[in-house]
């Protein structure tokens, strides 16, 4: 079996469910080619093999999305790339990816499109518009659905109402080749919060802020890429950049509270967070904003808060113990990137024949 998965980031982006997909696929005996889209000037790009994963991300010309001739352009480039390429799946992850792929291609291939995150309401106005109608043309195209998450199979459902394929969610997972050595201890100033993930405008600044504010003893750290920060922040707001993955675990487990402050809304209802996973596969404690899709984690040590007292009382409330705890043997047996990747790996055999 031979796949093409078109990832809307690329292999050097922090690593994320796409990555994991691509890598524990390929250790299946599949081969697969993983492509993304860099612009010129937004980073380099891999061009990499490791086994039989094949890392082809390509440069395209910038503010594609702002100028329609750039984006023909570009979708040319990425046809004529691929004219060569032979598939027996084609799996598309961003509502616009279907043009780039050539009309032959999608004749001689499944078509799957692996739905991640509820992609409109990453823009506003005509562009959110338009994604809605992309994505409604890549239903039309495809043989399958997979989403990440509960929520996103009901936002498609009720965003397309013809569509009668059937969707498959497939949740996030862990990576147990992380967890597999013993942690180190990293130095981090206590007491602590820590945060792992993109660092964006979704977060709950105002939360996150004004505790920094009220309590300047309490280090928070902010762990990830960078795509937006507020000005003039307290100096105990920490930005400790993109850390390689294999250390993830080391920062989760020399954390004392791990947090999720998401700002609640269309994108973040939609979101099965990868960084959860992570974070009770190491029994750390944890404080969330609380939306229904992860109602699924049973798990004693999560706490919600809808308001800025709620999460002081439970940041406090926590800091009564301090301990770094260890492996979460069951979660990380029931809920690991082998068990979801073979999950992935059956329905893409069953669609074959």
């Amino acid at each position: 079996m031979r796949i093409l998965y078109f990832s809307t980031v690329s292999w050097r982006w922090i690593k994320q469910r796409p990555q994991f997909i691509a890598e524990y696929l390929s250790l299946q005996d599949v081969e697969v080619d993983f492509l993304s889209l860099t612009p010129l000037g937004k980073g380099v790009v891999k061009k990499i093999s490791k086994g039989k994963l094949n890392i082809i991300d390509t440069y395209v010309l910038p503010f594609s999305l702002k100028l329609r001739a750039i984006e023909m352009i570009n979708v040319k480039y990425i046809q004529t790339l691929l004219n060569h390429r032979e598939y027996d799946i084609i799996i598309l992850t961003g509502p616009l990816q279907h043009q780039y792929i050539p009309e032959c291609k999608k004749e001689k291939a499944v078509l799957v499109y692996e739905c991640m995150d509820n992609m409109p309401f990453f823009y506003s106005g005509r562009l959110r518009e338009r994604m809605i109608i992309e994505e409604s043309i890549t239903l039309n195209q495809v043989d399958a659905i997979i989403t990440s998450s509960q929520q996103l199979s009901l936002e498609l459902k009720r965003r397309n109402q013809d569509c009668r394929l059937a969707i498959t969610t497939i949740p996030n997972a862990v990576d147990e080749n992380t967890f597999k050595r013993v942690p180190k201890k990293r130095a981090l100033v206590e007491p602590n919060l820590v945060y792992i993930g993109t660092i964006s405008h979704w977060l709950d600044w105002e939360t996150i802020i004004f505790f920094a504010k009220q309590y300047p003893d309490y280090s928070i750290y902010l762990i990830g890429p960078c795509e937006y920060k507020p000005e003039e922040l307290p100096n105990n707001i920490i930005f400790a950049g993109v850390i390689p993955h294999e250390d993830v675990m080391d920062y989760i487990y020399s954390g004392d509270i791990m947090l999720l402050p998401f700002q609640v809304n269309e994108l973040i209802r939609a979101v099965d967070p990868v960084k959860l996973y992570e974070y009770i596969g190491l029994n750390k404690r944890i404080i969330s904003t609380y939306w229904t899709e992860i109602d699924k984690f049973d798990y004693n040590q999560l706490q919600f808060y809808s308001c800025y007292e709620e999460f002081e009382k439970a940041v406090l409330q926590y800091s009564e113990s301090n301990d770094h705890t260890g492996v979460n043997e069951s979660f990380l047996n029931e809920n690991s990137w082998i068990k979801r990747s073979s999950e992935y790996l059956s329905l893409l055999n069953r669609l074959l024949k």
